[in-house]
């Protein structure tokens, strides 16, 4: 069990590695769209992961997606492709602190739909800590209660309510793929769908006036936000639930609001800082919690199997 515990919490550091790594990108994108617009940029990074999973993975993601259920596959990378549209375009309309916030809140929409998908109970125990993560990410982004909902705010929902169906939906596709199958068409997808926007709504992206910072930023947002996080984001939904996930990943305003801050110089008030911290314990009761139910849940199983090959014997 207790081999199990420790197994449980490393899924759960790299899922905060995701959310820091999905902070830092926020700001750094905003700040490439100086010379490069969102659909050609987001278009160009997906492309680049997608060359890369291909390279390293390609037959085998091929392979495995070819034996699976359309359905166990295609929910959740069009969820995810729509999650990230959103969330890169709305960076354009509002400013990072705010994204960071609505794209947060899946830690709401996750257990609905999950209850939904997946015929179970709404998890009531999570209930406290949602409500506590709503009203934190409140503090933290919504400037002395100034929160306003335009154009990039209703985007930044959009991103979230994708987000949690890619993460309920690519949790069942685990059942019959592995991350790296999952995580490859999730790229795959998002880099269709990109390119068609960006050749919709954009005009032809003049490679010569990018800069070489908007270049080196969407080199890590390929490599690092982008294949990295994927295949982190589904190894930590074969083993935690994806209401754990979507709960976790409530801390990526923490971290997009400390780069904001430094990069952007988008400051973060008294309030703000209450809400980072009200967000981090929520985050830290709500995961020990759930670790214990889990751990007891196993334990039960454990006793049950075994009375069952007694009785049997």
């Amino acid at each position: 069990m207790a081999r199990m515990e420790q197994s449980r919490w490393t899924f759960i550091a790299l899922v905060i590695l995701e959310t820091l790594i999905f902070g830092s990108g926020n700001a750094i994108t905003k700040m490439a769209y100086d010379s490069i617009t969102p659909f050609w940029c987001l278009a160009i990074r997906f492309g680049l992961a997608t060359a890369v999973f291909a390279l390293f993975f390609g037959r085998r993601i091929v392979a495995s997606l070819r034996a699976a259920r359309l359905s166990a596959w295609l929910p959740a990378a069009v969820c995810m492709a729509v999650s990230y549209i959103c969330c890169n375009v709305a960076l354009d309309f509002t400013s990072a602190t705010t994204v960071g916030f609505l794209v947060a809140l899946p830690v709401v929409f996750t257990p609905i739909l999950a209850s939904l998908v997946n015929r179970a109970r709404y998890p009531k125990a999570f209930l406290p800590f949602q409500g506590a993560v709503v009203l934190g990410l409140y503090l933290l982004c919504s400037n002395g209660g100034a929160l306003t909902f335009g154009l990039g705010e209703i985007l930044g929902l959009a991103s979230s309510v994708a987000l949690a169906g890619a993460l309920v939906f690519g949790q069942k596709g685990l059942a019959e793929l592995d991350a790296i199958s999952v995580a490859g068409s999730q790229i795959g997808m998002a880099f269709v769908l990109s390119l068609v926007c960006a050749v919709l709504f954009e005009p032809p992206v003049a490679l010569n006036q990018v800069t070489p910072f908007a270049w080196a930023t969407i080199a890590f947002l390929a490599l690092l936000s982008t294949c990295l996080t994927f295949f982190l984001q589904n190894c930590a939904l074969e083993k935690l639930p994806s209401t754990t996930v979507s709960l976790l990943l409530t801390g990526e305003p923490v971290f997009t609001a400390a780069f904001s801050y430094l990069l952007l110089g988008e400051t973060l008030s008294l309030m703000g800082w209450i809400g980072a911290a009200l967000i981090v314990a929520s985050i830290v009761m709500a995961t020990t919690i759930e670790g214990r139910q889990a751990a007891k849940t196993s334990h039960l199983q454990s006793i049950a199997a075994e009375q069952l090959s007694v009785s049997v014997i």
